[in-house]
């Protein structure tokens, strides 16, 4: 766990060189362990890349992410562990660490489901109608408990004894936003909280987009409850086109009648 997380905090080596790197050298200790040499002859990686790899050799604040972890109970979920759902393994840029709360569960078919935050009462009920139409079809819930959308749908979901995984955009030790410390307290326990930022990690409003693309790779397929114009919801639909899911979208005025059991 220590050399996987290390392995997240090099500078300029994002995911998708990360997963160069355990796919040339097969695990991150023996990464950290490559001499500066091989890594000079490596191709792949840009100058900074093999600097960085070569340079950044301190643990210590990896160990105190693992210190952090187990003082809030957070758990480390690496991308060669098996039950890092193969779903989100097919995007090139899926974190090689996944932090998480709860119970990871064997998913067959998931959907995502994400919307407005400020929401009328029909769309209230119209998510609330379709959590339960894939609860019931035992589907597990993705989302983002956010205010809006997501927490009706994950409430709902918990509701129908569904389970249900928030992907957050900050660490795990901190609830956002601060009026759901109910909700999450919930889902940790009936479901699964995850995210790919350390604990400590503030949510910072970059964060979010990145959060989207991991609510689009756990998800089979998407809907979206009426977006706003340029809304996070929207750009979530836009990964999960990237990716190949299905994705449907109601607006405002539409009914919701194709979610019937």
């Amino acid at each position: 766990m220590l050399f996987d997380i290390w392995l997240t905090l090099l500078p300029y080596i994002g995911p998708v060189k990360a997963r160069y790197l355990l796919k040339q050298f097969g695990n991150a200790k023996t990464v950290y362990n490559v001499e500066p040499a091989e890594i000079e002859e490596m191709r792949g990686l840009s100058l900074r890349q093999k600097k960085s790899l070569i340079e950044n050799k301190s643990l210590n604040k990896a160990e105190q992410i693992l210190q952090k972890c187990r003082k809030y109970n957070i758990s480390v979920l690496t991308i060669e562990n098996p039950l890092y759902p193969d779903r989100a393994k097919m995007i090139k840029d899926a974190p090689t660490v996944i932090y998480y709360k709860g119970t990871i569960k064997k998913m067959e078919k998931t959907v995502g489901i994400v919307g407005a935050r400020r929401c009328s009462q029909q769309d209230k009920q119209k998510a609330v109608k379709i959590a339960e139409y894939y609860t019931e079809k035992q589907n597990a819930i993705i989302s983002g408990m956010a205010k809006g959308i997501d927490s009706y749908v994950q409430t709902a979901c918990l509701k129908l004894g569904g389970y249900t995984v928030a992907v957050l955009g900050n660490g795990l030790d901190i609830c956002y936003p601060e009026e759901h410390r109910l909700l999450m307290k919930r889902i940790e326990e009936k479901g699964l909280l995850i995210s790919e930022y350390p604990p400590g990690t503030l949510p910072a409003k970059y964060n979010f987009p990145r959060r989207n693309r991991l609510i689009s790779a756990w998800s089979d397929e998407l809907v979206v409850i009426s977006p706003g114009k340029g809304s996070g919801s929207l750009i979530t639909a836009k990964y999960s086109e990237n990716y190949g899911r299905k994705v449907k979208i109601i607006v405002q005025s539409e009914v919701a009648r194709d979610f019937t059991t």
